[in-house]
């Protein structure tokens, strides 16, 4: 009786909070592109954006809604425009978010990215408020071509100074997409909106999108005016205001002005200072006009319109304006360039990580999904920790609540902000810790050196504070890292599960590729005489991969799995897409699902694989090695292939 009050006091005290949640979301089933399309769509004023997979679908979502007449929150019908190639995108953007008064975007990934990478630099450099750029992460063609995700793209940003937000899904790919608007307008540094290249841009699962209201609400007008939110911005845009604008203006004409009515335009500003100050409508305009000359009235109008409220400016600036010409981008020499840069980092990029945390605090006000620059997972007393990000950690914690309950003392970190680094919540949450693993996704080990500087400057600061606002440690975790994933190699269970143990054990190896195998185990004559020759000359390779064993079953009770076997053009995505939705809304449960991408062409074999569990899924990135179901339409699949590999016994 007592546990039945419990639980009827629990779900009432629940479905109060949710009835406190002005926002909750509207629930769909929804892969990443179409989760962040539907935010630019909503917010955008324009986009400009090239084709290259895996991006290439979220400005084609973005332009259908555009073309059947979209409009965004503020009932503007926006723009687009695809031109040459991905430099020409960049540019294009950036000119188009110099115009102010809109927040724009650009879709872009691997080669794109680094095609644009001068035109990137430029606009951080320019300090472009509401500009993001949406990016799915991929690898960057080195010995072969590989469309599939990796880092490459994303660490390739980190240099020009962009502000970096990680998701790990498309849910999160929303929110941090709505956030990352907010961030470039309060910061008026540029945001970099990433997601994983297809593990998540292509995945679909449950999310609920944010409604038009909440982003209305949230992000705000950006042709509006807002108090200047630092002490810098309101040095560059709206230290003296319309008054004194207008006062200069008629400083400027005075020889073209009786003196009389001269007289009466100074005594009108400076006895309703405060109220031509605020008066950015121009509804007193009409007052002054009879004391000037008809040549000069337009002149007045746009001077009193275009000016600032005096500590203010507009949400989303202008820098170029066609109605008050200005420069920008000349050349600079020896002494002034160093002194732009610095002023760019002291006075302005300082700024961003309390912008950041104000941003996701507020969507999660609005939204009841709390978002942090760090946010962990079973972490607070785990010994054994590892630190990630992207949707790789959604099955670091499927892995984590697994051993868990075997008794092992395991977290998960999951990095949102990647630039500029979050090192003082890092390392409060792996304080104390004794062995961390980083997760790459690139052989470019950028993550790592941003965790390892973390700790290194918090151990520095034990007994003498040199870095300011960095907690202290005493001693250093053993810090490995383990490259997963490149090119969407196959990541399983068993092989995170090998990554934790690994920290375990008394070696504890300082680099590992995960699901790569350097030696066979059971090699023929001629192989196993190779394999020695190659372990004589590189001993370290045999260090450098784990040993597995069997994946565990992480889903929920009722869970299953389905496998299609079909053939390209057989229209086997758009059949996967349609009969996901159909199962999840029948049987009400939760699901996950993605085509095997590759490069073959239209006639070859694919896959496409559904899980539909009671609960909600969180494995992502492994191939699903046992199935319940098997769907083909293609007669000839025993021919090419065993369609029944991997059926579940039960």
């Amino acid at each position: 009786m007592l546990n039945e009050l419990e639980d009827r006091i629990n779900n009432g005290t629940q479905k109060s909070a949710e009835k406190r949640i002005k926002y909750p979301g509207m629930p769909v089933v929804i892969h990443g592109n179409g989760a962040i399309a539907h935010v630019m769509g909503q917010v955008c004023g324009g986009v400009i954006g090239y084709p290259i997979t895996p991006s290439t679908e979220i400005s084609e979502i973005f332009e259908s809604f555009r073309a059947q007449g979209g409009c965004n929150v503020w009932g503007k019908h926006p723009f687009f425009f695809e031109p040459e190639g991905e430099h020409s995108a960049q540019s294009g953007a950036l000119g188009a978010a110099l115009t102010g008064g809109k927040y724009i975007s650009n879709a872009s990934s691997s080669q794109g990215i680094l095609y644009g990478l001068e035109s990137h630099y430029v606009t951080v450099g320019k300090r472009v408020g509401g500009f993001v750029l949406q990016v799915a992460a991929r690898v960057v063609s080195r010995h072969s071509l590989n469309v599939m995700a990796g880092h490459d793209d994303v660490y390739a940003l980190l240099p020009s100074g962009y502000t970096i937000l990680f998701g790990s899904n498309p849910q999160e790919a929303a929110d941090l997409a709505a956030i990352s608007y907010k961030v470039s307008a309060l910061s008026l540094i540029p945001v970099a909106n990433a997601m994983d290249g297809f593990a998540t841009s292509h995945m679909q699962s449950e999310a609920l999108m944010p409604e038009p209201e909440l982003l209305k609400e949230f992000l705000g007008d950006p042709e509006s005016r807002i108090k200047a939110p630092t002490l810098a911005q309101e040095l560059l845009f709206g230290a003296k205001g319309r008054v004194h604008q207008l006062q200069q203006f008629l400083q400027r004409h005075q020889q073209d002005i009786r003196a009389a009515d001269l007289d009466q335009l100074r005594r009108y500003l400076e006895e309703r200072a405060d109220q031509v100050e605020s008066d950015n409508s121009g509804e007193q305009i009409e007052h002054t006009l009879p004391w000037l000359p008809d040549e000069l009235r337009a002149q007045w109008r746009r001077q009193w319109l275009n000016a600032y409220e005096k500590g203010t400016r507009q949400l989303v600036p202008a820098l170029v304006d066609v109605n008050n010409p200005g420069l920008t981008g000349g050349v600079q020499n020896q002494p002034d360039f160093q002194a732009g840069a610095v002023d760019h980092h002291t006075h302005f990029a300082r700024d961003v990580p309390r912008f950041v945390t104000q941003a996701m605090q507020e969507y999660g006000e609005l939204t009841g999904r709390v978002y942090t620059p760090v946010m962990s997972y079973m972490a607070d007393d785990a010994e054994h920790v590892i630190v990630a990000m992207g949707s790789v950690t959604d099955d670091a914690e499927a892995v984590v609540s697994y051993l868990r309950r075997q008794g092992k003392k395991v977290g998960v970190v999951s990095i949102k902000l990647l630039s500029p680094f979050p090192e003082a919540d890092l390392v409060r949450v792996l304080k104390g810790k004794k062995a961390v693993t980083v997760l790459e996704r690139c052989d470019v080990t950028a993550l790592t050196g941003l965790v390892t500087q973390a700790l290194f400057k918090a151990l520095e600061n034990n007994g003498l504070i040199r870095h300011l606002g960095i907690p202290s440690i005493e001693s250093l975790p053993k810090i490995s890292t383990g490259v997963f994933g490149l090119g969407a190699h196959d990541l399983q269970s068993r092989h995170l599960i090998a990554a934790f143990r690994n920290m375990e054990s008394a070696t504890n190896i300082p680099l590992f590729y995960l699901g790569s195998q350097f030696f066979s185990s059971n090699p023929s004559p001629r192989i196993a005489a190779l394999q020695e020759r190659l372990r004589a000359a590189y001993p370290e390779t045999e260090f450098m991969a784990l040993e597995t064993e069997s994946n565990p079953h992480l889903l929920p009770p009722g869970a299953f799995r389905i496998r299609f076997h079909s053939v390209g053009g057989y229209g086997t995505i758009a059949t996967g897409k349609l009969l996901t939705d159909i199962l999840a809304g029948v049987l009400e449960v939760h699901s996950k699902s993605a085509p095997k991408y590759g490069s073959e062409k239209s006639g070859a074999p694919t896959n496409f694989f559904i899980t539909l569990s009671p609960e909600p899924i969180k494995i992502t990135n492994a191939e699903l090695e046992e199935v319940e179901i098997v769907v083909s339409p293609d007669h000839m699949v025993f021919s090419h292939t065993n369609p029944l590999r991997g059926m579940a016994e039960d």
